[in-house]
C-alpha cells in the first residue's frame, strides 16, 4: 500500500506514525500542506492508495478527498469538531477526552469515524496532554486503524456544533480581577504555543510556565522575586511564578533573560538545597 502523510508540521506524533508505517514495510511519503494548488498537484503526482493526516491545520481540497481515501486524526472524542481542541480541554477542565480517526469529507471534522480511543486527562498543561495522553492514544488508534483497515466498519460522527475557538485574542489575564488559579489556567491553556499575550515591565511578550506561590505576596502584577530564570508576580489572592517569556518575533526564553536590567533591585529568592516541598512554589 502506498501511503502519503499530509501534514502541517512533521512533529513528534507525525514522526511516530511515519516510523511505525515504515517499519511495517509500507511505502510512505510525507507531503507538507502549503496551499490548495500545491497539495492537489503533488498528490496527483504521487497517486497514493491512502492519505493519512496525523497533524493538519489546513482544509483538504475536495479534489483530493473525492479521488483518494483520506483520513484525519482529530484530537477530540466523537462529537468534538473544530480547531483548538486541547485548549478547550484545559480551559474547561475536562477529565475525559479522546481521539478519533475520521474520513475527510466536505464537513469539517464531520466524516464517518473509523477508530476512536478515550483517555483520562491527567495533566493541566496543554503541551503535556498532547505529548503524553493524546500522543499515546493517537498512536494506538493509528496502529489499530492500519492493522485492521480492511475490516473496519464506520460509524457516523455526531452532528454537533463547532467547539469554542480559544486563542490569544480570547484569553487575556485581568491582573486586577483574576485569581491565581484563573491566571494559571489561562497560561496552561495556551502552554507551549502561542502563550498568553501580556506586557511585563513595558515589554510586550507571551507568558509561559505558571506555578502557584504559597508564601510570597505582592500587589497584582508587581514582581516580588526571581528564581532560576523565573519571576514571581503578585495576584489578588497571592502570587504566581512565570518561568518563560517570548517577545514578538523572538524565542521563548527564561523570564529574567528577557527582562534583564529591568529587574534591578528584585531579590533572588533561592530555595534551600534540601527542600521538602511542604508548600507550593517554583522549583
Amino acid at each position: 500500500m502506498k501511503i502519503t502523510l499530509l501534514i502541517t508540521i512533521f512533529n513528534s506524533l507525525s514522526q511516530k506514525v511515519y516510523c511505525y508505517l515504515k517499519d511495517s514495510g509500507l511505502d510512505v511519503s510525507v507531503l507538507y500542506a502549503i496551499n490548495k494548488e500545491q497539495m492537489i498537484r503533488e498528490i496527483d503526482s504521487i497517486k497514493p492508495d491512502l492519505i493519512f493526516c496525523p497533524f493538519l491545520k489546513k482544509y483538504v481540497p475536495k479534489e483530493i478527498f473525492e479521488n483518494y481515501p483520506t483520513y484525519l486524526l482529530h484530537p477530540g472524542p466523537r462529537g468534538d469538531r473544530g480547531a483548538y481542541s486541547l485548549e478547550n480541554v484545559v480551559y474547561h477542565e475536562k477529565k475525559e477526552w479522546g481521539v478519533v480517526i475520521l474520513k475527510v469529507d466536505d464537513k469539517l471534522d464531520g466524516g464517518d469515524i473509523y477508530k476512536e480511543v478515550s483517555f483520562e486527562v491527567k495533566s493541566p498543561y496543554k503541551a503535556s496532554i498532547y505529548r503524553n495522553e493524546l500522543s499515546n492514544s493517537a498512536f494506538y488508534a493509528t496502529k489499530e486503524f492500519f492493522e485492521n483497515y480492511d475490516l473496519l466498519k464506520p460509524t457516523s460522527q455526531l452532528s454537533s456544533p463547532m467547539h469554542q475557538r480559544l486563542s490569544t485574542e480570547d484569553i487575556k489575564i485581568d491582573w486586577q480581577n483574576d485569581t491565581t488559579k484563573e491566571i494559571i489556567k489561562k497560561i496552561n491553556t495556551l502552554d507551549s504555543f502561542p502563550g498568553v499575550k501580556d506586557e511585563i515591565l513595558g515589554i510586550e511578550c507571551h507568558l509561559f510556565g505558571a506555578w502557584r506561590e504559597e508564601k510570597l505576596k505582592a500587589d497584582p502584577k508587581e514582581i516580588v522575586a526571581k528564581r532560576d530564570g523565573a519571576i514571581c508576580l503578585g495576584t489578588i489572592d497571592g502570587a504566581v511564578w512565570i518561568s518563560h517569556l517570548k517577545e514578538p518575533e523572538g524565542f521563548k526564553l527564561p523570564a529574567t533573560y528577557v527582562l534583564k536590567d529591568r529587574l534591578a533591585g528584585v531579590k533572588e529568592d533561592r530555595l534551600p538545597l534540601l527542600f521538602d516541598k511542604s508548600y507550593e512554589s517554583f522549583y
